[in-house]
């Protein structure tokens, strides 16, 4: 609540990854209500991944869930990294890598465009045409067309899947007000959303909606959301750091 009494207006994040702890927008109250959930499993064995690694593809990880899932696989089979000794690593981008080297000890490689669009293009760039893919059980369509595209052959290999989790206290707290914004980070999170407010789609929704990229607005035009603003740059840290302009930019224009 402000000084004259009157209601501060939230910011509603949520992905499943939270805000930056130390992020303070001036104006704003952040609400961290997340709608998604991450459940660790895999259903390969070390004998059909060896087999793979045999092949001398690239080892590429989408996210930092895809390390902690891929470091509990280890554990489950009761092997350390030493498993993948003198193979080529990839991350989608910087945080993966360094969650990768954080926790699992392991170096990698990382685009300059830390995308899905931008590993095929440094797949194909490298010619690289065998990748093993560490990722959530539904990767996105759209990096796997791209895949495809390139003529990349991809063995899937997931260690985690995305799971809706309604949130009662979002529902509870949430406050459709033009003031206020709902910052969506992936097409899973759109779904949450929707489900946790009990809503048919988004088309009801004063709030204003800010979209992490591409494939997240996509989601929200297909649930008759409005898109206040879409970030230039997939990455929530980057996000919250420009965050206070973007609005300030976007109000007046």
């Amino acid at each position: 609540q402000r000084d004259n009494g009157s209601v501060m207006p939230n910011i509603y994040h949520t992905g499943i990854t939270p805000p930056p702890p130390s992020m303070k927008i001036d104006g704003f109250e952040i609400c961290y209500y997340p709608v998604l959930k991450v459940e660790y499993e895999s259903i390969n064995v070390p004998q059909e991944i060896s087999d793979i690694l045999k092949l001398n593809p690239i080892v590429l990880l989408m996210s930092k869930n895809a390390v902690i899932g891929l470091d509990k696989w280890l554990a489950h089979f009761g092997m350390g990294s030493m498993y993948f000794s003198e193979v080529n690593f990839w991350a989608v981008g910087d945080r993966t890598h360094t969650c990768l080297k954080r926790v699992l000890g392991i170096q990698s490689f990382f685009p300059e465009e830390m995308t899905g669009k931008g590993v095929v293009l440094a797949l194909q760039k490298q010619n690289n045409s065998r990748v093993l893919l560490i990722s959530c059980q539904e990767p996105q369509q759209e990096f796997i067309d791209g895949l495809t595209s390139a003529r990349i052959t991809f063995f899937h290999f997931p260690v985690y899947k995305i799971c809706i989790d309604e949130n009662s206290e979002f529902s509870a707290h949430f406050k459709n007000a033009e003031s206020s914004y709902l910052i969506l980070t992936s097409p899973s999170a759109v779904k949450g959303v929707i489900k946790s407010l009990s809503l048919p789609d988004l088309s009801n929704l004063k709030i204003r909606i800010i979209s992490i990229g591409p494939t997240t607005s996509k989601a929200i035009y297909k649930n008759r959301g409005n898109i206040f603003l879409e970030s230039k740059v997939q990455n929530i840290n980057a996000l919250y750091d420009n965050l206070f302009n973007l609005i300030s930019e976007s109000s007046y224009s």
